[in-house]
């Protein structure tokens, strides 16, 4: 009878130990879950840290960047300003126009957040993170890292960014809707980016028509133009990357003979025209034929949703609400000179504190009739401030001749020539720039001629940290073999075969002409355009309508996850 009760005692034992062993198994199991949970809860408060940084200061650089463009809020650097972006110093989060130690880029790197907080919607931690922005080796292009923490889980975002601004003087040339006439054809040579906003009623006409050499290039050596170079800064003399890209808004480009729109060695960074492939043809051979002989890092259809415009003299101005680009070029020049042409003498108008208190003989004399020649005489149309400021402007014949222009000035009513080799002196304030406006008087003149050379005079400083903007508001005639200066035509900018203009071209139509008095545009003549961005330095009358054109194109390359 004992025996039993023995096997009886070993199956409650055995009993027993299996529901424990299934009650451990289950408590196992349920503390394995909340682990995972836990771990899961952990890494996904982790990422969204990250991700909260991520956002957070990609929304905040897109904002600090356009704030720094517009107001040009980053100094000078005195350095290069190939591929220019207002945030290649650094980036000013106090908006005090100053580069601060923690505020500039070290190797490369800043740190714009260390362990700021994350909480939820009742206010409680739920974890931090770090985040970092990294300065590519591409001008431009930027990587937002962000890394997130939470629990001791860990995350990490990062996104690869292009901050560009497509502005007028951000390109060799700004070209309207004139040139549907297609004369960016023949042999001319244009080093820097292209936009082209053609015309809409004709988004077939091909506003580029090329069979000739035409080339658009994003490189130059400026010692291949002889003394040229001794008129730019050292960090300016050459460029291997001039971020230099196509846009075409409304219209066609044909690609064939000799042209080059990139190179297999040094592509253009895109290409985008119209309505994409279907409006890039030619016959172009043997070179980047999957991309119908356009080298270029990226090819398609127009890609900006919110384009500019051609700046006209009539449109938004920039230094006020309602007033036109006219207006604000008018008021600035009053601070400075205006002159307007009148019957039999013109009226001028510059402030009142100004010594001497009436314009010089010379200056009159000068503006007597509509047709203003600047050759032979002495031209004194300046003054000074008794705060030691000068203003207006002085013509001093010569070989080569010397113009000063200080502020903004603008001729209303004339067509200018310049019949001589100039070297000009441009400042305002402690600025080494200032601006020439040559406008229409009820639709009459406003023409500009250059027949000499137009540079910077050494002694004051070399282009761009010293620069002359010009304004015009019909037709812009470079006739001399080299010119230095951003312009703008409101009509055409016509240059003669040879020739060199180094700066930027804004006008309605960009035309080559042959040799001599041309009137028309011709295919066929090697002008070059080299663009070499004023960057900082931008000549107030200039910037009036850069602000107004100008779009801030805030482009995620990248994305990714860890």
């Amino acid at each position: 009878m004992k025996r039993p009760k023995g096997i009886a005692l070993v199956v409650t034992l055995s009993l027993l130990l299996l529901i424990a062993l299934l009650v451990f198994g289950t408590f196992f199991t349920t503390q394995l879950e909340l682990w995972i949970t836990r771990n899961d809860t952990s890494s996904v408060q982790a990422f969204y840290a990250a991700e909260a940084g991520l956002q957070k200061y990609k929304t905040a650089l897109f904002q600090q960047y356009v704030w720094q463009e517009r107001t040009g809020g980053s100094p000078t650097t005195g350095g290069s300003t190939v591929c220019y972006s207002s945030l290649s110093a650094g980036i000013d989060w106090n908006r005090n126009g100053t580069i601060d130690p923690n505020e500039a880029f070290t190797n490369g790197v800043m740190t714009l957040a260390q362990d700021e907080t994350v909480v939820d919607a009742g206010g409680r931690p739920v974890g931090r993170y770090t985040v970092t922005l990294v300065r590519t080796g591409a001008p431009r292009v930027y990587t937002l890292i962000s890394r997130g923490e939470s629990s001791g889980a860990k995350a990490r975002v990062q996104a690869t960014l292009l901050l560009e601004t497509p502005s007028p003087l951000n390109l060799a040339i700004f070209a309207g809707s004139g040139q549907t006439n297609k004369w960016l054809n023949g042999g001319a040579t244009i080093r820097g980016g292209i936009y082209i906003v053609g015309d809409p009623a004709n988004p077939d006409r091909e506003v580029i028509s090329s069979n000739g050499n035409f080339s658009l290039l994003n490189w130059y050596r400026l010692s291949d133009y002889g003394d040229l170079q001794n008129y730019v800064t050292e960090a300016n003399r050459e460029a291997q990357d001039l971020c230099a890209s196509l846009r075409v808004q409304y219209g066609k480009i044909s690609v064939g003979g000799s042209t080059q729109i990139g190179e297999p060695t040094n592509r253009v960074k895109g290409v985008f025209v119209g309505r994409g492939m279907q409006d890039i043809t030619g016959t172009a051979v043997d070179v980047c034929t999957r991309t119908r002989g356009v080298c270029t890092e990226a090819i398609g259809g127009f890609d900006l949703s919110d384009p500019p415009s051609f700046p006209t003299l009539e449109g938004p101005g920039g230094c006020g609400e309602g007033k036109s680009w006219r207006q604000c070029i008018r008021e600035d020049a009053e601070n400075s000179l205006r002159i307007v042409q009148g019957t039999p003498l013109p009226t001028l108008s510059w402030p009142t504190l100004a010594v001497p208190p009436a314009p010089p003989p010379s200056c009159l004399a000068a503006f007597s009739s509509a047709t203003v020649e600047l050759d032979g005489n002495a031209v004194d149309c300046s003054y000074t401030l008794p705060s030691g400021a000068k203003g207006g402007f002085r013509y001093t014949p010569g070989s080569p001749a010397t113009l000063e222009v200080y502020g903004t000035v603008a001729l209303e009513g004339f067509d200018l020539t310049l019949k001589r080799d100039t070297r000009y002196i441009a400042q305002t304030g402690t600025r080494k720039n200032a601006s020439l406006a040559v406008l229409s008087k009820n639709g009459n003149r406003g023409n500009l001629t250059v027949e000499g050379t137009l540079l910077p005079n050494q002694p004051q400083g070399l282009f761009p940290e010293h620069v002359l903007g010009l304004v015009v508001e019909k037709d812009l005639y470079q006739k001399g073999r080299y010119m230095a200066a951003p312009v703008y035509a409101g009509g055409t900018f016509r240059i003669v075969k040879q020739n060199v203009l180094m700066g930027s071209v804004m006008s309605n139509e960009f035309c080559t002409t042959s040799a001599g008095n041309q009137t028309s545009c011709a295919a066929g003549q090697s002008a070059e355009v080299v663009f070499v961005n004023t960057g900082a330095n931008k000549p107030k009358a200039l910037q009036f309508a850069d602000r107004v054109a100008g779009r801030y194109v805030f482009q995620v390359l990248s994305y990714e996850r860890r």
